[in-house]
This record gives C-alpha cells, sequence and structure tokens, in this order.
C-alpha cells in the first residue's frame, strides 16, 4: 500500500511538471507568438500625401494600429489567422479594405478617395427643435445603449513623449490593462482621481532629458506629478456626457455653456456621421477658447469620435505665441471609437498638452523653449471573462510619473506588440540617441533582460 501511494505521488509529480512545462511553453507563446508585418503609407488619392491618425485593422478583429503623423503605418498579425481583411479608414475619406492570405510579410502603399462634406443636409425641422441640440441630446440619451454597461478589461500599447519645442527628451512605452467601470457609473472617485484601474504588463523607457528651470520646479511642487496613463483615459469623454458632473471637462466652461452649431455629414469609417461642433462664446473674456467637434454615427447616434482643440482668446493680447505647442495652441486632443461586439470602446485617444497642465517655460538657453507632452494609448485587446480584474493593490498610483517604474525590458515581448510608428520626418528618435541606441537605454533602464 506504500509502494503504491509513492507510485501514485511520482505519477502526480511528474504529471503536474509535464502540465506546468505544458503551461509555461503556452505562455511563451502568447507572449511572443509568430506574425508576419504588414508595413506601408495610407496616402490621399488626391494630392498622395500621407494620411495622418488614420486607423488600420483587422476586419471583426480588436487587432489594429493608426499611423503617424506621416501617414505610415507597422501592422503585426498573427500567422495563425489564414485569411485576414486589412481595413483602412479616415475621417473625410472612403475605407478601404484588402484581404491578404499569404501570411508573408507584406509592404504596400494603400490611396484612399476623399468624400465630400453635406452640409445641405436637414436634419430636423428648424422650428421644432435645434438641430445640433437635438442630436446631441438624442446621443447623449443613447449612451446607455451604444457603450457597455458592464465593469470591462481592455489591453492596450501606451506612448508619453516629452518634448522640448520639436526635440525628444523622454519616452515612456507600455503594455497596460485597463479595468473600466460601466459606462453612466460615477466615473471621478474624488477629485483627486479617477475610478479606472491601470496595471502596466510591461515597460520600456529611454533616458531623461528633459531640463527644468525654477518655475517648472515650482510648478512640480504646487501641482505635484501626474500618471499621464491616467490622464489619457480621462480624455474619453463620452462618459462625462453621460453624467452631470461639477467636475469641468473642458476647461474653464461646462459643456451647456458652449454655443452649439451643426456642421453637417461627414463620412468616418464607412458609415456618415452629423458633426456637432461646441464653441466657447465669441465674446467670452476666458484666457482660452474651447473648440469641440463630436461625430455622430447617423444610424444609433454613437459618438464615434471626439475632437478637442484649447486656443488662445483673441481678444487676450498678452497671449505670447511662445506660450503655445507648435506656436498655436494650449492642447489638442482626438479620441475615436469603434463598435466590437456589439458596443463601442475607444481604439485610440491622442493628446498633447503642456506639461502638467501649466505654462511651463525653459528659459535655460537663449532661447525660451516650451516643454509639453504628446501622448496616446492604442487599443490591442478586450477581455470579456469577468473574473480578468485589476485588484486596488495592483493598480497604478494615479500621482506618480511612470518614468519612476522600475520593470522589466523583454525585447522578444516588443518585437510582436503592435504599437504606433514614431514619426520619422519631423522628429527623429536621434534627439533620444545621443548617448546610447535606444534598445540600449531599454536594456540600461530595465531590471531584467532577454
Amino acid at each position: 500500500m506504500y509502494q503504491w501511494s509513492v507510485r501514485m505521488l511520482c505519477r502526480v509529480g511528474i504529471i503536474n511538471c509535464i502540465c506546468l512545462s505544458i503551461s509555461s511553453i503556452n505562455a511563451q507563446i502568447e507572449i511572443a507568438p509568430e506574425i508576419f508585418t504588414i508595413t506601408g503609407t495610407v496616402k490621399s488619392n488626391t494630392d498622395s500625401l500621407g494620411i495622418p491618425y488614420a486607423h488600420v485593422y483587422l476586419l471583426g478583429k480588436v487587432t489594429g494600429t493608426v499611423t503617424n503623423s506621416e501617414g505610415q503605418f507597422e501592422l503585426k498579425v498573427p500567422k495563425e489567422l489564414s485569411s485576414v481583411e486589412i481595413c483602412f479608414s479616415s475621417l473625410g475619406f472612403s475605407s478601404k479594405s484588402l484581404i491578404i492570405d499569404n501570411r508573408m510579410d507584406w509592404k504596400h502603399d494603400i490611396y484612399l478617395d476623399e468624400t465630400t462634406y453635406q452640409l445641405d443636409e436637414v436634419v430636423v425641422k428648424a422650428n421644432v427643435f435645434d438641430s445640433a441640440s437635438y442630436i446631441l441630446n438624442t446621443a447623449i440619451r443613447f449612451i446607455k445603449f451604444n457603450y457597455p454597461s458592464k465593469s470591462h478589461l481592455l489591453e492596450g500599447f501606451f506612448r508619453e513623449l516629452s518634448l522640448k519645442d520639436t526635440t525628444y527628451t523622454r519616452l515612456i512605452e507600455a503594455a497596460v490593462r485597463v479595468q473600466e467601470v460601466r459606462y453612466g457609473k460615477k466615473y471621478y472617485k474624488d477629485d483627486s482621481g479617477i475610478s479606472s484601474r491601470v496595471k502596466v504588463i510591461e515597460l520600456r523607457k529611454s533616458d531623461d532629458f528633459r531640463e527644468y528651470d525654477l518655475l517648472s520646479r515650482v510648478s512640480v511642487l504646487m501641482f505635484g506629478e501626474r500618471n499621464e496613463l491616467y490622464m489619457i483615459l480621462s480624455k474619453n469623454y463620452v462618459r462625462m456626457l453621460d453624467q452631470k458632473m461639477e467636475h469641468q471637462i473642458f476647461s474653464h466652461e461646462h459643456l451647456s455653456q458652449l454655443d452649439k452649431t451643426y456642421e453637417g455629414i461627414d463620412s468616418w469609417n464607412g458609415e456618415r456621421a452629423y458633426v456637432i461642433s461646441l464653441t466657447t462664446h465669441s465674446d467670452s473674456k476666458f484666457f482660452r477658447h474651447e473648440k469641440i467637434r463630436l461625430f455622430i454615427n447617423k444610424s444609433d447616434f454613437a459618438i464615434v469620435r471626439i475632437e478637442h482643440l484649447g486656443i488662445p482668446n483673441p481678444m487676450r493680447n498678452e497671449i505670447k505665441k511662445q506660450w503655445l505647442i507648435e506656436g498655436e495652441y494650449f492642447n489638442k486632443m482626438e479620441a475615436t471609437y469603434r463598435k466590437i461586439n456589439g458596443k463601442y470602446i475607444p481604439v485610440f485617444i491622442h493628446s498633447i498638452h503642456s506639461a502638467y497642465d501649466v505654462r511651463l517655460i525653459s528659459e535655460l538657453s537663449e532661447k525660451t523653449q516650451l516643454q509639453y507632452n504628446d501622448v496616446l494609448f492604442l487599443l490591442t485587446n478586450i477581455y470579456e471573462d469577468e473574473y480578468s480584474k485589476i485588484r486596488w493593490r495592483q493598480a497604478e498610483v494615479q500621482d506618480k510619473d511612470l518614468y519612476k517604474n522600475d520593470a522589466p525590458y523583454h525585447e522578444a515581448f516588443w518585437k510582436t506588440y503592435n504599437t504606433v510608428k514614431l514619426n520619422p520626418l519631423k522628429r527623429n528618435t536621434k534627439d533620444l540617441e545621443k548617448e546610447m541606441p535606444l534598445n540600449e537605454q531599454y536594456k540600461k533602464k530595465g531590471k531584467n533582460n532577454d
């Protein structure tokens, strides 16, 4: 009996070892699957110029990316898919799709046709409703039908670029998971943070070449650090539209205090969308003015795209051009949504804003320089299973700079992970490679290397 028990324990041990080995192999396969790469440039058929931030994704899948400011893209596709249909779409252009079935690396330029912007379509009778208010209010009422009604877990690619004028000064990239509360639930816990939870899965970062003068250091002491990962998620304004909140979403002015205008119909992701603009009153004396555009799907009244631009009040002559990013604006944001499994999900959020949300002017040299951040979030996966949740103790701290995280750098992971290409022309990664190549910096900053 004793010998039988020993034999059984040995067998169980062997089986467990085999299972653990299989699990380990499966985990490795999941982390680094076999892929083929699709690269190219999405261009306008009218002038052959690259289309910035066009969407490139697999039909019926979450997998996708967006082009950079030059229209260039790189999409990594699992070889396990025998045939894939790649969709290309951008605001103001007709969508296009291509079927690829050879599972080989592929490079090609894609040309999209411009669509005609329609300004003359009547939405509702002017003597009954104001078109802009009617469409916007309907879209707000339909949020509970168009967006997730349950808590859900997202995975995505996060990038934070710090700049001084046109020079890169710091780079952070991460694969993250986001535990999102259902739409309609109170989004802000209190004045200090949002209710989403974020967990970093993989992280890589460059050396830090930022230089802050005294004003900048004082600003950090006064306003504290900020986690740009949480900040970019808070740009999902659809959540705020669904709630009557005291939180000022659009800087100095509430949504109800903005002029609403119906602009017409535009093409978005192969469908027709109403375009509603919200702008600061022209006689406003505020330091800055807001310009927001909402694209609302005509068929189901889902908000599919939001654009937000913070610009100087033209009546305030004291505003200097060097205070503005690219000499034009205080901040710029865009958020786009795609219908996945019956619900609209933010697939791309992009924000450009001054660091710490204050005017940070560096006067360390003879030339006055503006320091600001270019931040984006790209959706890469959605977890349907209710058990995949992030506990509060696992979540990132909301007022801690993500750069301070110490995490291993796994080079193999990044070779198969979908990201957004850096802009190679306007700003070069050589700005960051003063002492060593980026990949060597990633290895130096990471605890463990492949």
